[in-house]
């Protein structure tokens, strides 16, 4: 019975080092601008959910975009209604109704959180980590998103309009849309 106990054990400790282990996805063109330059082949978002400690581990890396370039990375959430933060990270607008967007003949209600910045060097590589948590148990879906500039969306920031908020990459993509779904238990 003891040795019965035991695995059981290690196999859920193996379940959970498991879920925890990253995935991998490409960034395709953004929404708005379909000419800025990026190695698709080599640029990805890498993600993993720590369960135990209910965080969200996100690397952020672009190859082969503008040089000495500042991108900002966030997370679009598809929702009806949305809490006033994610983790530590305040969504833009406060909170509440998700508001609806079109893009590509495709409309969703969504929440953004703004999470940093990607600054490219001078051959266009670049990469931004970081941990959110804890967060609110649940599933969410969403797509990541690379913005043209930084400080979008925000007080003394770069801009509220098309050309400089607009969508420059996203994952999973290629459409609007097209999302990932993360559980945070």
């Amino acid at each position: 019975m003891k040795r019965i106990f035991l695995v059981a054990v290690a196999l859920l400790l193996s379940a959970s080092a498991a879920s925890a282990k990253p995935t991998t996805q490409k960034w395709t063109a953004g929404w708005d601008i379909f000419s800025e330059p990026l190695n698709y082949t080599k640029s990805k978002v890498s993600w993993s959910v720590n369960p135990t400690k209910s965080t969200l581990s996100m690397t952020f890396t672009l190859v082969g975009a503008t040089p000495s370039k500042l991108y900002e990375v966030g997370i679009d959430f598809v929702c009806t209604t949305f809490a006033a933060t994610f983790g530590q990270f305040p969504v833009v607008g406060g909170g509440g109704t998700c508001q609806p967007a079109t893009r590509q003949g495709v409309t969703e209600n969504l929440a953004g959180v703004v999470l940093g910045v990607v600054t490219t060097d001078m051959n266009g590589t670049g990469s931004f980590t970081v941990v959110v948590g804890p967060i609110a148990a649940g599933t969410y879906v969403l797509e990541f998103i690379g913005l043209n500039g930084a400080g979008c969306d925000l007080i003394g920031g770069g801009g509220t309009t098309y050309q400089t908020c607009a969508v420059d990459f996203q994952s999973p993509g290629p459409t609007f849309g097209d999302t990932t779904t993360i559980t945070i238990p």
